[in-house]
This record gives C-alpha cells, structure tokens and sequence, in this order.
C-alpha cells in the first residue's frame, strides 16, 4: 500500500521490500481468517451428528485473547476500572497538590470565551426551508413570471418552484421594481447543494432583461470552473429559448477569437455588443476584457459570484480590479472600497447605478472582512436551516416579545452555513491505511452501488485508486478517474458517459466538487478525510439532490476519527451514524486486492518508462507497443512466473488516464514543471551571485547595511538549496 502514500523521504522510513512484506502479512491474515471461519463452520456441521456433550465443547470453544482479558478485569477495580496501586497513586497526586500554594491563587480565574459579533444583516437573515420534499407553489401560478418563461421551465421539466427559488425570485424582482433612487440591495444566499439555486438568480435576471432595447453586457456570471460555466450557461440556453436575450459562455471550450467574434463585430468603424449575458470564469474574464477591443461592461446591471467562497479565495490577475476598472471609468469604485462624498439630488439620481450584486454558495464565507472585497450595498442573507428549533428562534427573534432576547442569544451565530440536504443519509466507515481500497470495494459490492463517485486529496491517489478499482470489478463495472492527466475533451466524455449510466464510478480530486449537477448518484464516498468542513459539505452535496435521496460515506482510519469529530462538532453538526463492513468479503477478495496492487507496480514503471521516453523527446507515433494495456498483456508471456498472469489476461478495459493521450498529456505537464523549476532555480542563482557581487563593492557599509545584506544573502541561499534539493528527489 506503499502506492497510496505520500512520499516524505524520512530515512526511517521502510524501504519497498518491508512495504511489501507488510502489505502480504495484512492480506495473510485476511486469508487464515477466513479459512479458519471455514474450519468452524466445518466443525459445528460435524457437531450436529454427535452427542449434545460433543456439542457443548464446540460451543465452548475459547476465544483468543479472552483468558488475557479476565486476567487484566482481575486486576482492576469494577468500578473506577484502575488498580490498587494506581489508585493509591492517584491519591497522592492529588494530597500532594492539596499541600501545594499557588500564590495569588484566590485571584486567579478563568477567562470568558468572548463570541464573535457578526453585523447584523448576517446574524439576522431570512431563512429559507431545507426540506425539499414539500410540494412548493406551481409554476404555472406563477403570474409574476413572463409567460415565455414558464414555458421555458416546464420544457426543462419544472413544474414547482423550491424553497430558495421561492424566497429569491420574488424578492429580486420585487427590488428592481422600485424607481429611483431606491438601489436594490445586494443579496447573498447560502442554500445547501442541489436546492435550485442557478434558477434563483437565472430566472430574475432573463425576465428583467427581456424588454432591452439593444444588446449589451448586462449579466455576468462568474464561476471557478471552466465545466461549471458551461453547465450554468446550459440553463441561462434554454430560459433564453425563444426569447431576444443571447447568453454565451467564455471557456476554453472553443478558441480565443471564435469567442470574440461572438462577443462583439465592428459595423462602419464602431464596436457593436452581441450578447446580453456572459457567463465565464474569473481567468478568461480578464483575458478578454484585455485582448478584446470593443468589449465593454459599462452597461453592466447584474454581476453574479456563484460559488463565492471559492471565487473569493482567487487572485487570477486581479480580476477584481480589472472588473471594477471596466465597469463605470468615471464613477467612484465602490467595488474597491473607495467611498462617495456627501449625497446629494445628483448622486441619487443622476449617478449611473453600480450592478447588482448576487452572491451564492452552500458554504458562504461568515468572514465580513472577506465579504468586504465586494463593497456589498446594504447586504441581505437568505440561509436555509436544517434544524426546526433554530428555524423558530429566527422567526422568534423578529417580534417584539422575543426580539431583545433572542438577538442577545444569537448574536455572533451564522446560521445554516453548513446545511446539508434533508434527504441525505451521512455515514462514516472505520478501515485500516493498508486495505482502505479494498474496504472501499466491500463497500461498493456489498451495497450493490451501480452509480458512485470517490473522492481523493491528489491526483496521484485518484490516478492509481482507478486502476486498483477498476482491476478488482473486472468487466463487472466501468471506472474512470476524472483529473487534469485528461484533457477538457476527455473530461468532459467521462462525464456524459456517467450521465449516461455507461461509466459506474468516478475517481476524482475536489475539482469535481463544486456545482456539478449529475443525476442519480446513488452514493459520494470520501475516500481520503476531506481537509476542511466546507470540502465535505460540498462532496456530499453531490448526491441527494433536487429532493432525491442520497448517502455519502467518509473512510476514516484509526488516526483521524478524533480530528473528523472535531471538525464536524465545530461546523455544528452531531457524530455520524457507523456502517460496518462485511469481513468476508474483504477475506474472500484478498488475494485479487493483492494481485491488484502488483499490476498497479508493473503499470506506473510502464507508464513511468514511457513518461520518461517522451520527455526525451520521442513521440507516442514513434514508440511502438505503447499502449498500457498491451505492455501489461505483452509482460505476461516475458515473465511467466508473474503472479498477476491470469488476472491480467482477462482485463479488458483501462481508465481515460492510464490511456496513450493521457500519459502524453501527464510527460508534457511534468516538462513544463521541470522547465519553470530550472527558470525559477537560475533566477534565484543570479540574485544570490547579484548579492555577493554587491558586498564585494561595497566596503564602508554601516553594521546594519551589512546585517540585512547578510541576512538576505542566506535567504536566498537557503531558498536555493532547498530546490536543488527538490530537483534532485524528483529526478
């Protein structure tokens, strides 16, 4: 199982052959745990055809360990559970503290836990129903809609409306209805994962931009994804049907100016706009909004951030800045937090209007130094909660008899920030490191889950977890790794074929966490402890959607069960019901778990061979027998005494990433690396050799020119060191 694990290069570390001993010692014994499950099952059928004295001595039969047991409950007391002597120890512990002084002691006092205070519109905010499985208001009651529409969303297979949507539209729509000077607020929403939160701010926005006169940029939808964006703009498509409003999407999906030529056209020496709503990520956003003559967002009106938490946490060129430079040139940038003078007639209602600002996420940020990046105008929260008893202390805290009480008790509280879905059942699962793939696979089998994705940390772990997985079910089932070793063509494949119910489990990092909506995922396994509550929050939330139910199950080993507890108290959240694993499965599949592990070896020296080949220059075209699966197959007739033989005679089918393109892709991405690294490397060489020169020159430098000349110089060579020994590991 040396395979899954993070290399740290200790010294103490067992070398591969320890590894391996201990990895067939686990296996051995899961093997003479079920032979000797075999042996008492022989035992008590023999037993039915003796006497009932023969029988009593079977059903005697002593368990290993007990007679240790009753020898250490002697020793104990029945009560405290602790020895004589440990309690007389004990005692003189404390008698001997007792005779202790501690001067000034009668001073001394525990500190309070002071709460943080949030502002108020975040601690007080308008909850929104979790439970998806009421029935909400019909759409076709709906009259506040346009009746394009309602046809629009009855094409797309909605006929009531959810909570969130509820809630959300109604009220946006409601705040851009007021005249001058009433601004309407920005609105933020944390609503669990698959409560309908795209057409929360989908619909609002089509409707209110359905009378423009011409097109402008006037919606912007920006995401952290490349394939979330295109998943948005697949809804913003089919609202807009039949309608004037012309929605696109900036990715890298087609090329540069195919998107330009969508965005804008020069007509008699002037830039004219041919979209009305932009949906893209923060990177390829100021890409064009540099490289694009003409385009403009000055007519700007909506300016969504959904999954804001992610987006916040992205510097992709200062887009931000860039955003704000673009949007008004000569209004006050509110978006950067400069601030207007004394209001007055003119700046109510001569001044342009800033866009509205609409964030959302199932995790949002309770941090309002982070919300303050966005200068929000008189913000308001909606939140879903899960918990009827806080839902009813909200809706107290808004009257007048509970209102002081309740606002003293909940101050400093954000409510529903890591609410999950009614629908789903969460369970945690106890295993050991060396055989957390193949629990992974008793869990899998045992269940009979024909639709499932598996979440890892790495790329790495999704890379080999995938072949192990893929090796274990045979032709059983179908398993992919999604990554970036595919390319977006191949990434976005594995994924209709999933939707499709072609491919049965995704291995994937957390890239594949955030937004992604697939139907019918039975189950969402975290096979690595997620790193953060808000990453577990958002695997989960890829299952029990739309009011479907749903399971998700975290793999923990014995070192992070305390760590796990923590993180799930803190969020608010009670300890997870446990599912146990059958053990004979995990005895009866050991000796493929362990044939499975050594095809892997024999595949990343293939893969590693061919990685090195192609970085050396030669191409796939020029390598011959270069395909995996061939190599594995063409190994077994050179080594015939590989114990993996008939397993892999039988293997059919690979993953996208252990395919020829993948592996080209995987030796291009480590050149790059390698390139950067020497770049990085030469470029800390030649300042290190720029310092030494200039200590050289100089010569009557006060002490402490030459104490931070010194203390720069080892700065930089300690840096130096450190990658010359990064490059040296890595080769």
């Amino acid at each position: 199982m040396e395979l899954f694990t993070v290399k740290r290069y200790d010294e103490t570390k067992l070398n591969a052959e320890d590894e391996k001993l201990q990895e067939e010692l686990i296996l051995q014994q899961l093997q003479a745990r079920k032979e000797k499950k075999a042996k008492r099952r022989a035992s008590k059928v023999q037993s039915v055809a003796h006497s009932s004295e023969e029988n009593e001595d079977v059903d005697h039969l002593p368990v290993e360990g007990a007679e240790n047991e009753r020898d250490i409950a002697k020793d104990k007391d029945p009560v405290e559970g602790q020895t004589e002597p440990e309690q007389q120890a004990e005692g003189n512990k404390v008698s001997q503290l007792e005779d202790f002084i501690v001067l000034g002691g009668d001073k001394l006092h525990r500190l309070k836990k002071t709460d943080e205070v949030l502002p108020p519109w975040l601690s007080h905010p308008t909850v929104i129903d979790s439970d998806l499985s009421g029935k909400g208001p019909s759409i076709k009651k709906a009259t506040y809609l346009d009746e394009a529409l309602r046809s629009n969303l009855k094409t797309m297979g909605y006929e009531r409306l959810f909570p969130v949507q509820e809630k959300v539209i109604p009220w946006i729509l409601g705040a851009h209805a007021k005249p001058a000077p009433f601004w309407p607020r920005d609105v933020c929403i944390s609503s669990p994962t698959g409560s309908g939160k795209t057409l929360a701010f989908a619909v609002p926005i089509v409707q209110l931009l359905l009378r423009r006169v011409s097109p402008a940029v006037r919606a912007l939808i920006i995401l952290p994804v490349q394939e979330l964006a295109e998943q948005v703009y697949g809804v913003f498509a089919k609202l807009c049907h039949g309608t004037k409003i012309t929605p696109i999407v900036l990715s890298r999906k087609q090329s540069f100016q195919q998107e330009q030529a969508k965005l804008v056209y020069s007509l008699h020496g002037q830039f004219v706009q041919k979209t009305d709503i932009v949906v893209t990520t923060a990177g390829r956003l100021v890409e064009h909004l540099h490289s694009t003559a003409g385009f403009t967002l000055r007519h700007l009106r909506f300016l969504v951030i959904d999954e804001a938490d992610r987006v916040m946490n992205q510097i992709q060129n200062d887009w931000l800045y860039h955003l704000n430079k673009h949007v008004k040139q000569e209004s006050d940038d509110y978006l950067l937090g400069r601030t207007v003078g004394q209001l007055s007639q003119t700046e109510l209602f001569d001044r342009p209007r800033q866009p509205h600002k609409l964030l959302f996420s199932a995790t949002l940020s309770r941090d309002p130094e982070k919300l303050q990046t966005f200068k929000l105008f008189h913000p308001k929260l909606f939140t879903a909660v899960r918990d009827s008893v806080e839902q009813t202390t909200t809706s107290a805290g808004s009257s007048e008899k509970f209102g002081a009480q309740n606002a003293l008790l909940r101050r400093g509280k954000f409510i529903g920030q890591y609410t999950t879905p009614a629908e789903l059942r969460e369970l945690v699962c106890y295993t050991q490191f060396r055989i957390k793939p193949l629990t992974l696979f008793a869990l899998i089998r045992q269940a009979g889950y024909r639709k499932f994705l598996v979440f890892t940390n790495n790329i790495d772990a999704s890379h080999r977890l995938s072949f192990v997985l893929q090796r274990l079910f045979g032709s059983d089932m179908v398993i992919e790794e999604w990554s970036s070793s595919l390319s977006p063509t191949a990434r976005r494949s594995v994924l209709h074929r999933f939707s499709l119910g072609k491919v049965n489990g995704i291995i994937c990092t957390d890239a594949l966490a955030r937004g992604f909506d697939i139907d019918d995922i039975e189950i969402v396994v975290s096979y690595d402890m997620p790193r953060h509550i808000s990453t577990y929050i958002h695997r989960i939330g890829r299952t029990a959607r739309a009011g479907n139910r749903g399971t998700s199950i975290t793999l923990l080993i014995d070192e992070e069960k305390k760590k796990f507890k923590t993180m799930l108290t803190d969020a608010g959240k009670e300890e997870l019901e446990t599912i146990e694993i059958q053990s004979s499965i995990e005895e009866e599949y050991a000796g493929k778990y362990s044939v499975a592990l050594n095809d892997l070896r024999d595949a990343l020296e293939l893969e590693k061979q061919i990685i090195a080949k192609i970085r050396n220059g030669l191409t796939i075209a020029s390598l011959t027998h270069v395909n995996l699966l061939s190599k594995l197959k063409d190994r077994v007739h050179i080594d015939s005494s590989s114990h993996s033989s008939e397993v892999i005679k039988a293997l059919k089918h690979l993953p996208k990433s252990w395919t020829n393109e993948a592996i080209e892709i995987r030796a291009e991405q480590k050149k790059n690396r390698k390139r950067k690294h020497e770049t990085t490397e030469n470029a800390a060489a030649d300042t290190l050799e720029t310092v030494n020169v200039q200590e050289q020159g100089e010569t009557n430098e006060s002490e402490p020119t030459k104490a931070k000349r010194t203390i720069k110089k080892e700065r930089w060579r300690n840096t130096l060191g450190k990658m010359k020994q990064k490059s040296t590991t890595s080769e």
